[in-house]
């Protein structure tokens, strides 16, 4: 099994803020990775017209997840995993600004791109808690054991 990634990366794992925009080039010259994922937990399904999704990230900025290309009822949300409650996970996701000043920006996830769009069962707080877990850790984190550098933890005898 391949390990958690380190979601602390905010380079691969960056926030709603930090995405690029629509239409922008992926790399401006910062070190943006080939690849990234906007993990955000999901608050609340307000598909009205369109699947649309309210979230927040990890900085506590909201925002919406729309769809597009699918009607009310194309696409099931919640057999996808993608409820209340859980982790969403958006590939190369591409931040749209808000149309004026009082609205929030959104991410727009196209038809062809929804596939991609997974969901992690549990809220993003636990989620970001796992992928800190140390492969060689020293010192447990339950009991405060010790072991060796080098050799993990050993049970208890």
């Amino acid at each position: 099994m391949a390990p958690l990634p380190d979601f602390s990366n905010r380079e691969r794992f960056p926030t709603f803020v930090t995405i690029p925009e629509a239409g922008a080039p992926a790399s401006d010259g910062s070190q943006q990775p080939e690849e990234w994922y906007l993990l955000a937990h999901i608050k609340n399904d307000m598909t009205i017209a369109k699947p649309t999704l309210v979230v927040e990230d990890r900085d506590g900025s909201p925002f919406a997840v729309v769809f597009e290309g699918y009607g009310r009822d194309d696409l099931d949300l919640k057999a996808r995993g993608l409820k209340k409650g859980n982790t969403i996970v958006l590939p190369r996701a591409r931040r749209v600004p808000p149309a004026d000043e009082t609205k929030r920006g959104f991410v727009r996830v196209d038809k062809a791109d929804a596939a991609a769009v997974k969901a992690v069962p549990g809220a993003l707080e636990r989620v970001l808690a796992l992928g800190g877990v140390e492969e060689n850790a020293t010192v447990c984190s339950a009991c405060g054991g010790k072991g060796e550098a080098g050799a993990g933890l050993r049970m208890p005898d």
